[in-house]
């Protein structure tokens, strides 16, 4: 099995954080004859790998490291009740595309589609095509997981999604690796704007502040302060809230984030929910399960 590999109980959280408010979301829409779908626009081969560590002087045995293959979630989500009625996976690599293609022969009576692509790409084609370009007259509604492993997700993919007016978006957005590509000059960015562009928009050079007046030595001829001089506003906590800034600017509600820590106690991730339906009770609905979500899940 071509299980993905994880670092710890830190990738258990984002999993199970998500699997909740899939359950609760299910549970609410089946009884309104929705037809509901689930985009795992990540998807990898449907299972987690992890390693353990047993044994010890308590066990009476050699200290052994083993690995554990679990449900990722793909699996999670095939297995939450009452059911999605469409899944929809999407992955790049050749040999997890043929685990999560044993996917069907697994659970026959799910329709689960398989799309091998770049994530972005697929997810393009998905939202540019019925039901999704009929908003919220449409009663078909999902759930896309966006588990990227780093600077993968495209700002224009979040702003389709969020068009759709029907889906609601978990995006486990990679704020340590987003921190260390905004160098605290704008001097330091260099061809790392062109990444920064894709992922955040060219917005993002709002996080940087004019320089102070310069004297007249710092002055080109032209009388203008070098671009150089310009520094990063604050820091990763100020880059994470004005993302959800920028969110907000495209969803109808975007949820705080819940801080997904890595090595040592550090923030590696920021999951956050993005919803695109505008109706009030759907807002409502997804601002209770998500505060459970956040109640039940985060680790400050």
């Amino acid at each position: 099995m071509a299980g993905h590999r994880y670092g710890g109980p830190w990738s258990e959280i984002k999993v199970a954080a998500v699997e909740y408010y899939l359950q609760c979301y299910t549970a609410a829409l089946t009884p309104k004859a929705m037809e509901l779908w689930y985009f795992d626009a990540f998807a990898g081969s449907g299972d987690r790998e992890e390693e353990r560590q047993t044994g010890g002087l308590l066990d009476g045995k050699p200290y052994e490291t083993i690995i554990e293959t679990t449900d990722g979630s793909a699996r999670k989500a095939l297995k939450i009740d009452p059911p999605f009625k469409h899944y929809v996976f999407m992955e790049t690599d050749g040999v997890r595309l043929n685990a999560l293609t044993e996917l069907k022969v697994t659970y026959p009576s799910k329709d689960i589609r398989i799309h091998p692509g770049d994530a972005n790409e697929e997810l393009a084609k998905v939202v540019s095509q019925q039901p999704w370009t009929r908003k919220a007259k449409s009663f078909h509604r999902g759930v896309v997981f966006l588990d990227p492993f780093s600077l993968q997700v495209e700002w224009k993919t979040l702003k389709a999604l969020a068009a759709t007016e029907a889906l609601d978006v978990w995006y486990l957005f990679p704020i340590r690796d987003v921190t260390r590509q905004l160098a605290h000059k704008i001097s330091g960015i260099g061809p790392k704007a062109k990444r920064l562009d894709l992922v955040l928009g060219p917005e993002w050079r709002e996080l940087y502040t004019m320089p102070p007046t310069p004297t007249t030595t710092q002055l080109d001829i032209f009388g203008s302060a070098p671009p150089d001089e310009l520094a990063r506003v604050g820091q990763w906590r100020d880059i994470e809230a004005w993302f959800k800034r920028r969110l907000e600017g495209e969803f109808a509600y975007v949820s705080d984030p819940v801080p997904i820590l890595k090595s040592k106690g550090r923030q590696t991730f920021s999951l956050f929910l993005g919803v695109g339906n505008r109706k009030e009770a759907a807002t409502r609905l997804a601002k209770h399960f998500s505060s459970h979500v956040r109640k039940n899940f985060a680790v400050e």
